[in-house]
């Protein structure tokens, strides 16, 4: 071989090896640098020190294809820490990258629109998720769900019912619940402007929505008694507790009037009966003891005296007193009613419903948590200071 042409080809080897080397130890280095950045991040992070691991973060990771999982981990995290506004930043930068593709985007938008909602900024929110369902995608159900969560926020009930229904998504257990209380609080509204019909139509909806749903039991009913239809009220009452025992409290009223009105008042007491041996509670032995105590007061107090014997509560001992006041000397009246002061005070002090999902307790009932925002959660409490 040429000796000129030997050294030609060992020059382009070496000159080639070199090329290569020196690429690998720019890529070396740059994913050196890269990794040094985001264990720096993670000790800002760790250090409560949000603003640098914000500003290293964004910084050392490119947006791209291959790096959007992590920066909307990052947005996440910043958004569950309460951190919303640094969230925020993460996605709009996340958006205003390059190389993504349209779900990628689709996913970005709608962590930006819990952001926007976590912050209060429902207008904002809605516009991003009115684009993401107009565009049927991997994310209609969820920003579907989102966007009715927006609307009920609002307390816009008509839009919320309108963007839930018309999901082009099976909708699920979580939404048709909510669809159905929508429906039963336009009822309320349409009753309490003494639509009746409109809020027949409503409530027919709402059953339609969620056939399990007690407050539609318990809002037809209302809506017989108004029509004095007696039987018909009577017949939804029943049908609620079916649906949910835990509410059998707040239908006692009601369904009495339901039965006297009927003039079944030896029904009434056969119901009651049966529900203190199914589903035995505060409201109920109060409710026997006074069917008892119309033909005797001695015998309404064995009975309360015995049953609180087994079952204990704050409700069941103030009515005791008040039976005991009746036939005591004066000395011991003034005793009974310092001692009814007491147990009153602190029945007043103590909730009377609790909401199963977060916990929120006050004296109202309500379908809807004004902690947590879920509905149907919210229960009468059970035991000692409740039912």
């Amino acid at each position: 071989m040429d000796l000129s042409l030997l050294l030609v080809l060992i020059a382009a080897v070496g000159i080639g090896w070199w090329l290569g080397q020196r690429e690998y130890r720019q890529k070396r280095n740059s994913q050196l640098g890269l990794q040094a950045d985001y264990y720096r991040g993670l000790n800002y992070l760790l250090n409560q020190q949000t603003d640098e691991a914000l500003e290293l973060f964004i910084h050392a990771l490119e947006v791209n294809s291959q790096t959007v999982d992590t920066h909307l981990a990052l947005g996440s995290l910043f958004r569950r820490r309460g951190e919303v506004d640094k969230a925020i930043q993460i996605h709009q930068n996340l958006l205003s990258g390059k190389g993504l593709d349209q779900e990628q985007v689709m996913l970005a938008e709608l962590e930006l629109a819990h952001d926007f909602i976590k912050a209060g900024l429902l207008d904002r929110a809605e516009e991003l998720l009115l684009d993401i369902v107009q565009q049927p995608n991997q994310q209609t159900a969820n920003a579907t769900e989102l966007l009715v969560d927006v609307y009920q926020r609002e307390q816009d009930w008509h839009k919320a019912l309108e963007a839930g229904s018309a999901a082009h998504v099976s909708a699920s257990v979580d939404l048709a619940q909510r669809l159905s209380h929508f429906c039963c609080e336009l009822a309320e509204e349409a009753l309490q402007s003494d639509q009746q019909q409109a809020g027949l139509d409503y409530l027919k909806r709402a059953k339609r929505h969620n056939a399990d749903n007690p407050r539609v039991s318990f809002l037809r009913a209302q809506l017989s008694i108004q029509q004095e239809n007696f039987r018909d009220a009577k017949r939804h009452l029943l049908i609620m507790v079916q649906q949910d025992e835990q509410l059998v409290p707040e239908i006692i009223q009601p369904l009495r009037l339901c039965f006297t009105q009927l003039g079944d008042i030896d029904g009434w007491r056969a119901w009651l009966n049966q529900a203190m041996t199914e589903y035995p509670s505060s409201s109920l032995l109060l409710a026997q003891a006074h069917e008892i105590g119309q033909q005797n007061d001695s015998d309404a107090a064995s009975y309360l005296t015995e049953n609180l014997r087994q079952r204990p509560s704050l409700k069941g001992f103030n009515y005791l007193i008040d039976l005991h006041m009746q036939w005591a000397s004066e000395n011991a009246k003034d005793s009974l009613q310092v001692l009814k002061g007491l147990t009153v005070a602190l029945q007043r002090s103590k909730p009377h419903y609790r909401c199963r999902q977060c916990g929120f307790a006050g004296n109202s009932m309500h379908w809807q948590c004004p902690s947590c925002h879920q509905w149907g959660s919210t229960k009468p409490i059970y035991g000692l200071e409740g039912e």
